[in-house]
């Protein structure tokens, strides 16, 4: 390797003694032009060169990508979901991450959710009462709410001192084509922007931000991909360029 080295170095050093500017201007110019056309030629995407994704959110190729990304943070944090907990529309994660949950309610905006303690909007949920809960869980919702930080303050309200608000929401994302005829869809969220606006509410602190993904897992999720496209080591490369998914842990102090 060093006598490699040693020969590379004595060759550079003999073409910029020995031969003309002229010349190695001419040489180096056929050297760069070459290397641009093999740089732009067009490369073979196979099934990928298409303009429409192969499905939604992936649920026929193993499931949204995201969704591995948010089991994956609310499992790193099922110490957090504990005691009284709240999530909204539903109460999935709750009960398969929950550790210690002594009592679930679900908020919805929806009023025909079997499932929902509580029917009311989580921007203005002035019947949830005050520092009520030990664990709010709010996942994939954040981007519906065009007040951003109003969700934000009736978490805050709502939990009890020491309490937790775990929540995820879209960076690199298609638009939810149901939720945002219902709600509208007003905000992609990077890792600065979730961590800044969060401390705004909870205070300086008391806020962590996380975000998962890699160009690999944001482009097989915009093309409607799954999880049975990816492998879990590509998953696992986290690329901060790349957010997939922002992750949210703010306590009340």
């Amino acid at each position: 390797m060093r006598s490699d080295r040693r020969v590379n170095s004595t060759a550079q050093r003999l073409w910029r003694t020995y031969v003309p500017d002229a010349v190695r201007g001419r040489v180096n110019a056929v050297r760069s032009a070459r290397r641009e056309s093999v740089w732009r030629k067009s490369r073979d995407l196979g099934d990928l060169r298409r303009t429409t994704p192969f499905s939604t959110w992936g649920a026929s190729r193993g499931g949204s990508i995201a969704r591995v990304y948010i089991a994956q943070f609310l499992e790193q944090h099922a110490d957090d979901i504990r005691g009284r907990a709240l999530e909204i529309a539903g109460d999935e994660y709750l009960r398969k991450y929950g550790t210690g949950v002594t009592q679930v309610d679900v908020l919805d905006v929806l009023a025909d959710n079997p499932k929902a303690t509580f029917v009311a909007d989580i921007a203005d949920a002035p019947n949830v009462p005050d520092d009520s809960f030990d664990c709010v869980l709010i996942t994939q919702v954040l981007s519906w709410v065009y007040d951003v930080r109003a969700p934000l303050r009736t978490a805050r309200r709502i939990l009890s001192e020491g309490g937790v608000l775990l929540a995820t929401t879209p960076g690199i994302a298609r638009i939810a084509p149901v939720e945002s005829e219902l709600f509208g869809e007003w905000w992609h969220f990077t890792s600065m922007s979730a961590k800044r606006v969060t401390e705004e509410v909870f205070g300086e602190g008391n806020v962590e931000v996380e975000s998962f993904g890699n160009v690999l897992a944001a482009a097989a999720s915009l093309y409607g991909l799954g999880a049975y496209d990816v492998s879990p080591e590509e998953l696992a490369v986290r690329d901060p360029a790349f957010e997939l998914v922002v992750a949210i842990r703010a306590v009340k102090a």
